[in-house]
C-alpha cells in the first residue's frame, strides 16, 4: 500500500507505541504480529538504525530502531529499553521494529486525525499519515510497512571507510 494513498476511514484500529517518551501509531492492519523484545545479532557494516537480525520461528528477521531512525544523531538520546516488536511485511521483506512499549489498540475516527496533507510531501512518502487524537495523547501516526519499505541498512562504502 502506497502511504500517499492512505485513506483515513470513518473508524480505524491502531497499535499506540511508545519510543523514547513519545507516543506513535500504526494502522493495525499493517501490524503482522507484536511479540516480546529480543536482542538481535549485530551485522557488520549495517547503519545505526539497524539493531541486527533475529531468528523469528524459524525465519531470519531484521531488526529496525525507531528511536535511531527518528531522532537527529546530534541529539542526546537516552538509552533504549525495548520491550516490544512489532513485525511488518514491507516491500522489503518482513521487518520487526523495536519499541519501547506498547501503549493500547485503539480506534479512531477520521474526524480525529490530522492528516499530512499540510507536510512536506517527504513525510508522506516515508509513511508519516498525520497526528491522532487519542485518550493517551497527541500521537504521531506512522504506516510502518511503508516506512520500513524505505529503510536502509547498508553503509555506503564511503561511510564505512571513513576516517
Amino acid at each position: 500500500m502506497n502511504s500517499l494513498k492512505t485513506e483515513i476511514k470513518n473508524s480505524e484500529s491502531y497499535v499506540l507505541f511508545n519510543v523514547q517518551g513519545e507516543l506513535y501509531g500504526t494502522p493495525m492492519l499493517t501490524v503482522r504480529e507484536i511479540v516480546p523484545f529480543q536482542t538481535p545479532r549485530a551485522v557488520p557494516n549495517t547503519k545505526k538504525n539497524f539493531l541486527g537480525v533475529i531468528n523469528l520461528r524459524g525465519d531470519i528477521v531484521g531488526v529496525v530502531d525507531l528511536r535511531i531512525w527518528f531522532q537527529d544523531d546530534k541529539q542526546n538520546m537516552r538509552r533504549s529499553n525495548h520491550k516490544a516488536l512489532l513485525v511488518v511485511e514491507s516491500d522489503a521483506g518482513v521487518v520487526a521494529v523495536a519499541v519501547d512499549a506498547i501503549e493500547a489498540i485503539c480506534s479512531l475516527e477520521g474526524k480525529d486525525i490530522e492528516s499530512s496533507k499540510g507536510m512536506p510531501s517527504s513525510f508522506a512518502e516515508g509513511g508519516m499519515i498525520g497526528l491522532g487524537k487519542f485518550k493517551q495523547g497527541l500521537a504521531t501516526l506512522v504506516d510502518l510497512r511503508a516506512l520500513c519499505s524505505v529503510v536502509e541498512i547498508a553503509m555506503e562504502r564511503k561511510e564505512r571507510w571513513a576516517g
